[in-house]
């Protein structure tokens, strides 16, 4: 296991891929969060601001954000460790965590598919949980995008009682499995040509990103993997490079993976 918290400025959490009771004790871990109230000062006068409030690691000052006054803050360790508890049989997963943004991701015993579970006590996300994929040193999304058939994104906003009406996580690993055996049969389908690899190409933002893809095609394709590559291939090729690159902790790098599998995924998708 490698855990690495970093307590003097910023809490900072990266487990990597654990069993079962090694999660558990990590997500205890987690910082806990409470509000503070907010002031503004004018000419040496201070006036609560009481439509605000401050989100912080519980004893400390150092201010994660500043929400409206609903805001439900909701605890990380709870929706962790209920999400965990309430999934039979043997898993496996990791948890990050960097300034007020958390990730979950399980996994089943031995198998490359599973969920990933955020949350945010920063207004920069709601309750979120994605179908994954670990494939190639890279964790692949599978986007909610209008038109996609049977691909689903439960969402809560941080109001009320988030995950109530969320109980049986297992059978939405089930349904991460059955998903993602469907959305990737379909992509694997699809020859790659140079035409398709140009036209990944302009969508992409940076130069290495780009050249990665000029590295698989160029040539003779078939010389990479002993067959003809398909679109599922480069789509591979490209995820495995965007993690590779260096991020200022692993909540940047898997919102990186989020966006790049959203592009990538809704594109060949269409193609299909």
């Amino acid at each position: 296991m490698n855990s690495a918290i970093a307590e003097s400025e910023e809490t900072t959490i990266s487990v990597s891929d654990s069993p079962r009771r090694t999660l558990e004790k990590e997500i205890k871990r987690l910082p806990e969060f409470e509000f503070l109230p907010v002031f503004t000062e004018r000419g040496g006068l201070f006036s609560q601001q009481k439509k605000f409030k401050a989100v912080v690691e519980k004893g400390r000052d150092d201010v994660i954000a500043v929400v409206r006054d609903r805001y439900a803050l909701v605890q990380m360790r709870d929706i962790f460790s209920r999400v965990l508890s309430s999934l039979e049989g043997d898993i496996r997963g990791n948890v990050i965590y960097y300034r007020g943004r958390g990730q979950l991701h399980i996994f089943p015993e031995d198998s490359g598919i599973g969920i990933c579970v955020l949350n945010s006590v920063d207004a920069s996300t709601a309750i979120k949980v994605y179908f994954v994929k670990r494939e190639n040193r890279a964790t692949v999304y599978l986007p909610s995008a209008k038109g996609i058939g049977g691909i689903k994104e439960y969402k809560r906003l941080h109001v009320g009682t988030p995950l109530d009406e969320v109980t049986n996580f297992s059978q939405i690993l089930s349904d991460a499995h059955a998903t993602w055996t469907f959305v990737v049969s379909e992509i694997a389908k699809i020859p790659l040509t140079n035409d398709l690899a140009e036209e990944i190409k302009k969508s992409l933002d940076t130069k290495t990103l780009i050249d990665a893809v000029d590295g698989f095609t160029n040539g003779n394709l078939d010389r990479h993997i002993g067959r003809s590559p398909t679109l599922w291939d480069l789509l591979l090729v490209v995820m495995k490079t965007a993690s590779a690159s260096k991020f200022k902790s692993e909540i940047h790098r898997e919102k990186r993976m989020r966006e790049l599998s959203t592009l990538l995924i809704v594109f060949a998708l269409k193609v299909s």
